[in-house]
């Protein structure tokens, strides 16, 4: 039986992909088009700021989703950042309450 304050199943199992990292793709949403990776990183920190860099520019481009890479090339999402506010906002795992 879970215990209050564990990670659920999934969320444990996304935040085992965001601690073992090798890489950061940085997928753009724009209306009416596909989501695509524009770019990969080493450091979460570079992704961030480009996606600043990329949001700050005249496109159509709305969000950025920045998601973690594993060795198994699992992948889950670390956060995203607003063009209306140029912010990261980082996932929050759910927990058992």
């Amino acid at each position: 039986m879970a215990k209050r304050g564990e990670l659920k199943p999934m969320d444990a199992f996304e935040e085992g992909i965001r601690n073992s990292a090798v890489a950061y793709n940085v997928v753009m949403f724009q209306p009416g088009v596909s989501s695509r990776v524009y770019q990969s990183f080493a450091k979460l920190q570079e992704a961030i700021e480009y996606s600043k860099v990329v949001l700050k520019e005249p496109n159509r481009i709305r969000s950025a989703m920045i998601y973690a890479i594993d060795e198994s090339e699992h992948h889950a999402l670390v956060g995203t950042v607003k063009r209306s506010d140029c912010e990261f906002k980082p996932v929050v795992p759910d927990r058992y309450k």
